[in-house]
């Protein structure tokens, strides 16, 4: 993860840095940070690439819910892939270059959300523009290890913070501005729903 000299912008790239964003990061509250342990962030993790660099060693996501309007594609947008873990899931997004997890959003892309997901590597450094970790979600389906949180924290608080910026997005006009989403609607990307085999093998084996 680099952070340019232009306060408030962060650069974002997949592995092998094909596909690369910008994250416009006006104040920390225009985001908040997760760190989410659920069945299905560890299943979407393992799904390309094992959950090489993505997950921490208790099984945890580091995202960070904003809206869709602070995000700019800068390259591989057209290697983007969608990936649902069953036909009412959640869109997750892929570089398909090399099958890293990028960001995910709800089926609905007109709502204004997007949960972009960060590497490990790429945490370094980002305290200071996106805030620390606010909410530990599904702590439950923690894999065991020494940092496993204890319980959840701050999941209430994130849902009604991801609602306001949504609805201040609408009101401002800025939801007409989304990377993701063609002008009918439809995502800018090919959308699969892994089968239930593949599913399976995916999941950690702790769930």
């Amino acid at each position: 993860m680099r952070r340019r000299a232009a306060a408030g912008l962060i650069e974002k790239s997949c592995r092998c840095g094909a596909t690369r964003l910008k994250i416009n990061v006006p104040a920390p509250s225009a985001g908040t940070r997760v760190r989410c342990y659920c069945a299905d962030c560890q299943t979407a993790a393992r799904l390309h690439d094992a959950g090489q660099d993505i997950l921490t060693p208790a099984g945890g996501t580091d995202i960070w819910h904003t809206t869709p309007d602070l995000i700019t594609i800068d390259a591989g947008a057209e290697t983007l892939e969608i990936s649902r873990l069953s036909p009412r899931g959640a869109f997750r997004w892929y570089a398909g270059c090399c099958g890293s997890l990028m960001f995910s959003t709800t089926r609905h892309l007109k709502l204004p959300f997007i949960s972009v997901a960060f590497r490990q590597p790429e945490l370094t450094g980002v305290d200071a523009l996106l805030g620390p970790v606010r909410c530990h979600a599904f702590t439950a389906s923690a894999r065991p290890h020494s940092t496993s949180p204890r319980a959840d924290k701050g999941m209430p608080r994130a849902g009604l913070l991801a609602l306001k910026r949504a609805l201040l997005v609408w009101m401002s006009g800025r939801a007409r501005i989304n990377p993701l989403c063609r002008s009918d609607g439809r995502p800018i990307a090919p959308v699969t729903v892994i089968s239930l085999d593949a599913r399976k093998a995916a999941r950690p084996d702790h769930l």
